[in-house]
């Protein structure tokens, strides 16, 4: 979740002094963007895979640093909750075969991971949301015990002046509150990297939002919380509200939340975003080293702009990185964890594919479907999955509501298309956008297949056991490697 963070308590000098260095940052970076030549590079793709650790009866296990003590890997890094771990994929070129590399490197890693830790009894499960959890999983005795954590924890919770309200309707519907914030890392994900030109910037972050919707209905894995069967990608609105810090009964005006799908398109640059970021949201960890000197082949530190940004968890973030001279990403952050390497990777290259298909009409786009509609299907996407209903541009150009299932076919056709047309391997292509097209063939994603397999099981195990029965079967599925398109639903 960011820079390594050393206290928990900070002064109103620390903030003073902390302003000041996002100021400078500010003026560091707008003059990077005004320099010409600066941040252009070849296109590249990473990811961050969050996983689950669980024991054999596929219960949540808190012990994320005994496993990263027993695999010495500098890629592996903890995460909020005790119970989960983070795999940073090293980059590549975004050209040739590079999902097929991506899919190689996270293959290796979770074999590896697997053999080293089956000897003590725990398991390790890229899934949105672990379907067995309860509310006793949660509290500070599951977060990991880091001072950035604590003192997130701590301000979060003093800033809203009492609980975190959670209240979340699907089939189900859940109502709790809790102290801390470790609710929210009961989501897990597939954070998707893509880095663009400065100059691309604009058109490529608008084009990732219109498409994200549509990734995120195909790619939905995040289906039970708690027992209740609520969104079918439930890490939206549980995110969102599990670290709301928001009173809103306190002010006079409705600021945005820290989890939001944005408050607009790009205009002109990514310097939009990060002014928004600092405008629009509150210093929460004001601890920033002083920036290193020249160092050979990297740009400037900008340490204080990347924490504050790093506390400002847009579902599409704009992201400085010091490497190479210094350059922009993309991080896509809406996409669930599993529930194979094979839908994921196929859920990263549609959204990539689709966004450049997209690209080339944005300004057209930004005219018929204004941004509040292109969030209204964000967050249909979310609550109905491979059901919902997409507002998008009719054949005469007018904005209509339809279903996802006949939209899908000719977009999946046209991200095919844009992704030879980037470099990818004509064959690379294809084969991740069958991955897609069997899914709406067969009705079945990741949340499909869980809340049916729960559907099934229940009435004869009851709710909880099949919860347990079905993240099993789940897990060896996983395992095997097979598209979940493939998986048999008893």
């Amino acid at each position: 979740m960011g820079q390594n963070i050393q206290k928990t308590a900070f002064t109103e000098q620390d903030h003073e002094r902390f302003v000041q260095r996002i100021k400078a940052d500010m003026e560091t970076l707008e003059g990077l963007l005004n320099t010409p030549g600066w941040g252009v590079g070849p296109r590249t793709i990473g990811a961050e895979l969050e996983l689950y650790l669980t024991d054999p009866k596929g219960r949540p296990a808190r012990r994320n640093m005994e496993v990263l003590a027993l695999a010495k890997d500098p890629l592996l890094t903890e995460e909020l909750n005790r119970f989960n771990l983070e795999f940073n994929c090293p980059y590549t070129l975004c050209r040739g075969r590079p999902f097929e590399w991506l899919g190689q490197r996270i293959d290796e890693r979770l074999t590896s991971l697997r053999d080293l830790i089956k000897p003590h009894q725990l398991e390790v499960t890229p899934i949105g949301i672990l379907p067995t959890l309860l509310a006793e999983d949660f509290g500070l005795a599951s977060m990991t015990d880091s001072p950035r954590y604590h003192a997130l924890t701590e301000i979060l919770s003093k800033r809203r002046g009492g609980p975190f309200q959670i209240c979340i309707q699907g089939k189900d519907r859940l109502v709790m509150s809790t102290d801390d914030m470790t609710l929210e890392g009961a989501n897990t994900s597939f954070q998707v990297h893509l880095r663009v030109n400065p100059d691309e910037f604009a058109s490529w972050y608008n084009a990732v939002q219109l498409a994200s919707p549509f990734v995120l209905a195909l790619a939905a894995n995040s289906p039970l919380f708690m027992g209740h069967r609520l969104w079918h990608e439930t890490r939206l609105p549980l995110f969102k509200q599990s670290i709301d810090c928001r009173n809103l009964c306190r002010m006079t005006w409705n600021p945005p939340a820290r989890v939001s799908f944005g408050k607009g398109y790009v205009r002109h640059s990514a310097i939009e975003l990060f002014r928004q970021g600092i405008s629009l949201m509150p210093v929460l960890l004001p601890e920033c080293d002083d920036d290193a000197g020249d160092r050979p082949g990297r740009g400037p530190a900008l340490k204080a702009l990347r924490l504050h940004q790093g506390t400002v968890w847009s579902w599409n973030r704009a992201v400085y990185d010091d490497a190479d001279g210094g350059h922009l990403r993309i991080e896509l952050r809406s996409l669930p964890a599993g529930p194979t390497t094979i839908d994921m990777l196929a859920n990263a290259a549609l959204a990539i594919g689709l966004a450049s298909a997209l690209r080339p009409q944005i300004d057209r786009l930004m005219d018929q479907i204004p941004f509040e509609f292109a969030e209204y299907n964000f967050y249909r996407a979310g609550q109905s999955g491979l059901g919902a209903d997409m507002l998008w541009p009719d054949q005469d150009g007018v904005l209509r509501e339809m279903p996802l299932d006949s939209l899908m076919p000719s977009l999946l056709d046209q991200a095919e298309e844009a992704l030879q047309e980037m470099g990818i391997d004509p064959a690379e292509a294809q084969r991740l956008m069958e991955v897609h097209r069997a899914r709406l063939a067969a009705g079945q994603n990741g949340a499909r297949w869980q809340l049916g397999c729960l559907q099934a099981l229940e009435p004869t195990l009851g709710r909880q056991a099949a919860l347990a029965e079905m993240f099993a079967r789940y897990r060896q599925h996983s395992i095997e490697g097979r598209p979940v398109t493939e998986w048999p639903c008893p």
